[in-house]
């Protein structure tokens, strides 16, 4: 049977070229990252954190840029990465450990399995010297820089997330400083009525609700004065299959019968 139709374990035997050993275990290397890394995005995605999909993408497109320059046989890059996962496998064993985290202890022994290898296996050493030989930079660049490319895209992208929703936070936080003065020191119940939305009324309990609401917050705080400046903290969120969204809180203080902390939460 020619070699390349071997199985697994049958590559594994001592009898296998290490060059052939080395390639298999970077492929299993390779394939385990996949995994782990297309659950992890599915996860953000279900659970709608959208802030953090753009971020986690970029981090993937460097992690397969390096190991594409391990796979053409840099061994500096092969050897830091590796230093980098026995480290962070070391880190996540003893986090697991102390907090009795089952799932940290088996990330983190085979973060320290993946570097351990990396860095010091024979048989990686071999078939990276074997793809030394045969490397064509020209090629290599190539591929390197759409890795490239890709990467800035997608840094570009979680980039300008970042600035959108800092504008969504100054929108929102301009909108409030004006909705807590005229609601919470002038009781303009018509200003207040006006921009409450339907799903808003609904919960509220009506309209007539909403009002003894507002009644009832003048009679508890009175005149509020010297309301200061509003604080924001807002998360982008996304719904299948095409909704994306805002949901947070925004804060401020006032003075009126009382000291009191006003809070208002809004989609």
């Amino acid at each position: 049977m020619p070699q390349e139709t071997r199985s697994l374990w049958e590559q594994f035997d001592s009898e296998v070229e290490p060059w052939r050993r080395g390639r298999l275990v970077l492929i299993l290397i390779g394939l385990l990252s996949f995994v782990i890394q297309a659950l992890n995005l599915t996860a953000h995605i279900i659970l709608g954190d959208v802030e953090l999909v753009l971020p986690l993408v970029s981090i993937f497109v460097l992690f397969w840029l390096q190991f594409y320059l391990i796979w053409i046989g840099i061994n500096w890059v092969r050897w830091l990465a590796g230093a980098w996962s026995g480290l962070t496998g070391f880190a996540f064993l003893i986090w697991g450990w102390v907090d009795g985290n089952s799932f940290l202890v088996v990330f983190g022994c085979i973060n320290l399995i993946v570097g351990t290898y990396l860095g010091l296996s024979p048989s990686v050493y071999f078939f990276a010297k074997r793809q030394r030989e045969k490397r064509n930079w020209t090629y290599s660049l190539s591929v390197a820089a759409i890795f490239g490319l890709i990467f800035l895209s997608f840094f570009m992208g979680s980039a300008g997330l970042s600035a959108f929703k800092v504008q969504f936070e100054a929108e929102g936080r301009e909108f409030a400083d004006q909705a807590f003065t005229r609601i919470f020191r002038d009781h303009d119940t018509d200003f207040f009525l006006d921009r409450m939305t339907e799903r808003g009324l609904v919960a509220s309990g009506g309209r007539a609700e909403a009002i003894k609401f507002l009644q009832n917050t003048a009679l508890q705080a009175g005149d509020v004065h010297d309301i200061k400046r509003t604080t924001a903290s807002l998360k982008l969120i996304y719904s299948f299959p095409t909704n994306f969204g805002c949901d947070g809180t925004i804060t401020t203080q006032g003075i009126g019968t009382w000291a009191s902390s006003i809070a208002t939460r809004y989609h």
